[in-house]
């Protein structure tokens, strides 16, 4: 039986991965098998509270080399890979070529986007992809610009819908709508909702956005908390709390079996104010199978992205494979200590806690047919 997308720990279950895991535990070396992948730093958004604002706008993998990364990629068996970013990844002059290629050769492809430039693409997001994830975060117009601004402070709200309504006639891909719940000094005080007029939120717009999201033919809608720049979750106040619960029931009854309404467990975390993650293990497996690759330099994890002492190389200098099979590399994850470096809340907390229990004890022989490769 498949288990579900949203349980990363269940994908380690699959035929595939298991063989690419005992692999590591028998040989203590495998190569990748997702990464994730900055094609470029350059943004057409300005948000106030972007986690990457210190890496934006400084440029993109040049055009070559991304295509020569591409080919190393498929030499080391990755399955998949993530387009994300750092800045908008189809802002990238090369970023079709990607798609193409690593669809040919079976190579997964999942895209963050912020839905801008959708339609330069649409017929490869809607065939080449095994998933498509807006980060739209309003809504409405009007919270849009709000939050999430071209530099001239004006609203890309038209361009995000009309690209995703088109996507969503023709995609078979799976296909989302992301709602970041955000709160930030007010610039326009009309908006707020909260007992402090002088800060705003979307969490307002949650009910729109879903109705919205389910019109468009998305698959899911997701609701997420917002992180710091050090990647903990963000202090929220009890009435933003409220209005997020609130919003959240209002919703309850759109879900079907064509449409689901979802959230990490980290929006739980958030909302009951729990501040760090306590974790017992003392190093991060999970960076043996995948890893970051950025014009910046490659890191053990997305979580250390742009910070120098988890740069494990660059790939500007030197190939994937060198890059991995490096003695940098190994010096630092050897060195990361999650129960140290790593108390913020990170998604892959539960796969970490399964491979430590599958390197203690065994991994059996419970598998289940290959469905989902994004771990």
């Amino acid at each position: 039986m498949k288990g579900s997308e949203l349980s990363l720990q269940g994908k380690l279950h699959q035929t595939s991965i298991r063989e690419r895991v005992r692999e590591y535990f028998k040989t203590g070396a495998v190569n990748p098998w997702v990464i994730e992948m900055d094609p470029t730093t350059a943004c057409n958004l300005a948000c106030h509270d972007c986690i990457s604002a210190n890496l934006l706008n400084q440029g993109g993998i040049e055009r070559e080399r991304i295509k020569e990364l591409a080919r190393e990629f498929k030499e080391m068996g990755v399955r998949a890979v993530v387009l994300i970013g750092g800045g908008e990844p189809m802002a990238h002059p090369e970023f079709g070529t990607l798609v193409d290629y690593f669809y040919e050769n079976d190579i997964h492809v999942g895209l963050t986007t912020n839905g801008t430039l959708m339609k330069r693409h649409l017929e490869r997001l809607a065939y080449k992809t095994k998933w498509v994830r807006i980060s739209v975060d309003a809504g409405s117009d009007e919270v849009f610009k709000e939050f999430r601004p071209a530099p001239n402070g004006s609203s890309m709200f038209s361009t995000v819908i009309e690209g995703m309504r088109a996507l969503g006639k023709i995609k078979k891909t799976k296909f989302g709508y992301s709602f970041l719940v955000l709160q930030k000094p007010a610039s326009n005080p009309g908006l707020s909702k909260l007992a402090k007029p002088s800060v705003v939120t979307n969490a307002h717009d949650i009910a729109k956005a879903a109705r919205l999201a389910k019109e468009l033919n998305c698959d899911y809608f997701e609701v997420k908390p917002s992180f710091d720049m050090m990647h903990f979750l963000q202090n929220q106040s009890n009435d933003l709390n409220e209005i997020v619960r609130d919003q959240m029931k209002q919703i309850e009854h759109l879900a079907s079996d064509t449409f689901r309404i979802v959230s990490p467990y980290t929006l739980n975390e958030a909302l009951r104010g729990a501040a760090t993650q306590k974790k017992e293990y003392t190093r991060c497996l999970v960076s043996e199978i995948r890893t970051v690759v950025t014009p910046s330099g490659v890191y053990v994890c997305p979580y250390h992205r742009g910070n120098g002492n988890m740069s494990v190389g660059d790939i500007n200098n030197d190939s994937m494979q060198q890059v991995w099979n490096g003695e940098k590399r190994r010096l630092v994850v050897e060195k990361v200590n999650p129960s140290i470096h790593c108390q913020f809340h990170c998604i892959r907390h539960p796969t970490n806690q399964l491979l430590e229990k599958w390197a203690a004890e065994g991994m059996g022989t419970d598998s289940v047919d290959d469905y989902d490769f994004f771990l």
